[in-house]
Parts: C-alpha cells; structure tokens; sequence
C-alpha cells in the first residue's frame, strides 16, 4: 500500500530534512516504516523520540526505539521536554512543548506524525464538546505547516484496527503505553468510554466522521476564498480600515477578522475574546485607543497585540 500522497512524496522527496516523530508504539511505528519505504537510506530521514518525563518506563522505551531504528539503519534521537502547565491542560502544554523540539529542525524541515483515522474521530468530537466552528470540524488535515516547519500525517485514511493488522502481518514489535487505558485525560476519555459506546450502535463511526471532516475541510476552504477576496476591500499593508469593518454585521466582522489574523499567523480570538474586541473597537467611542492582547493557551500561533491606529484596526506580534 502507498501511505502517501504524489503530493506528500513529493514534499518529502524535496525537503532538507524529514523527521519521524517515533514514540516506539504502533502508529509510529507504521509510519516509520512507511517514511522509511519511501525514502530509503536516504541521509535527511531522521527519527526522534520525545521524553516527556511523566513514566518510569519512558526511558525504556528510548532505547528500545533506538535499537528498532539501528535496526532499521535511521539516525536516531532522544529529547526529554518539561511540560508547564500554566492556564492550559496537559494535552496542550505538551503540544506546546513538543512543536519547541520540532522547531529545532527549522525552516524546510518536514515532521511526520502518525495520526489516524481514530485519533481524527477523537479530535473532532473534542471540539464539537467544547464548542467549535467550521474550521474545528474539518479536524486535522494530512498536511499543514506551521512556522515553515510542514506536517504531515500518512496514515490518516487507516484506522488503529488496520494499523495493527498491518503490523501484526509484517511482525513487527512495538511498545503498547497503558496509560492509554486510563481515562484521566479528555481524549482517552473519548478514546475508553464514548467512542466504544457510539460504535456499538454505528460500527463506521470512524469512516463517517471522517468523510464528514474532509467535506468540511473543503467546504472550510471556498469560505476563506471569499473571506480573503473581503479583506482586500477592506484593508492594505497598514491594516483593516475602522470604517469599512463598520459598515459589516458583527458576525461578518468577526469573521473577518478571525480570518485575518489566521493567516498572519496570529492566534484567534475565542468567542469571549471576540466579544471584548467588538465592545472596545467597534462599541466604543471614535476617539478610544484601545489595546488589547491576547494568545492560545497550546502555544500554536504567536500571541497577538489588537490596536488602534489613525482608521485601522493594527495586529501585532507580542514582545514576549
């Protein structure tokens, strides 16, 4: 079976480097050996495991990952990260810490992730509990790129069913975490109790939710077409213009904006957030130079500082 797209081995056929995020456990694993088909002994392939100093046994499974990698003849590498809880979960102070690992490779560097069908289903499903918009339910894409670092995810057609069939054909060992078994943390949690039950009463759960995420994420993208067509009109290299953005519905006007600082690279503002931004831009009065700021509590876009300008709306990067 080919795990990749023409398109992914295309990007990875042309990168600097190629980085297989390898945690010694099935879909890993999988997408290891796969990264490992494609390109051979080709010197930029790269395998990294990530310590996250939370198990006894995490240092046992280094070296086990590090034996299967000489095995497999591909440089490996063994990083430990301290997780900081702050005002975020564990799941997104981890994600945090592991994009700072990842960013060591730097620009052109191509990290592969070995998300599937299941792990889809499950993120989905987190953002719909918490509250999400169009883009949330489009899920996580194969491919996506964050501060010139591209991401890909080959294995996001197969579920874990087909994950270990596959390995168990090939008889290739990996490590199996009991901790999955907990249900502590939210995505084990959906993992454990819900999804089993969801998939007693529909067993293509998984298929469904994902075809339904692909849809969307097309969907997610003639949207954006139509917004980034809207903001030419409404704004230059200077910013967005106070009088335009007001002659919009809030909604429009929040979606808009959401949309703009997307693609600077800006984190968006929750609903919350959003509310403040139309209180102190747009409700208040002409001659008020508001300042506000704000961040993602995962750390995945850069933390944004909203201003006042002569007739613009100003969105700067926080000084941290």
């Amino acid at each position: 079976m080919d795990f990749f797209t023409s398109e992914e081995s295309s990007i990875l056929n042309n990168a600097r480097q190629v980085v297989v995020a390898f945690s010694g456990g099935p879909d890993s694993t999988l997408a290891l050996i796969a990264t490992k088909a494609l390109l051979g002994d080709d010197p930029k392939l790269l395998a990294t495991y990530i310590n996250h100093q939370q198990q006894a046994d995490a240092k046992g499974w280094a070296d086990i990952c590090a034996k299967a990698c000489t095995k497999l003849n591909i440089p490996f590498e063994a990083h430990k990260i301290n997780v900081e809880v702050k005002d975020q979960g564990f799941e997104a102070a981890a994600r945090s810490a592991r994009q700072n690992i990842y960013k060591k490779y730097g620009v052109g560097a191509v990290i592969i992730l070995g998300h599937h069908a299941d792990d889809q289903a499950e993120t989905i499903l987190f953002r719909l509990f918490r509250g999400t918009g169009i883009k949330g339910l489009s899920g996580m894409k194969r491919i996506s790129e964050y501060e010139g670092i591209t991401y890909i995810r080959p294995l996001m057609a197969l579920s874990k069913e087909d994950i270990l069939r596959r390995l168990g054909e090939s008889k290739q060992e990996f490590i199996l975490d009991k901790t999955n078994d907990e249900s502590t943390y939210s995505r084990n949690y959906l993992r454990n109790k819900v999804i089993p039950l969801i998939k007693e009463k529909w067993p293509h759960f998984d298929k469904s939710i994902n075809r339904m995420s692909t849809l969307i994420n097309k969907q997610n993208e003639l949207y954006e077409s139509y917004l980034a067509e809207k903001i030419v009109s409404l704004g230059d290299g200077e910013g967005l213009m106070f009088d335009a953005l007001g002659k919009l519905t809030p909604f429009e006007r929040a979606e808009i904006i959401r949309f703009w600082l997307t693609s600077q690279g800006f984190a968006v503002p929750n609903e919350s957030q959003m509310k403040e931004i139309e209180k102190s831009f747009f409700q208040s009065r002409q001659d008020a130079q508001p300042v506000l700021e704000f961040k993602r509590d995962d750390g995945q876009n850069a933390g944004v500082v909203l201003s006042k300008y002569n007739k613009y709306l100003i969105a700067e990067k926080i000084d941290e």
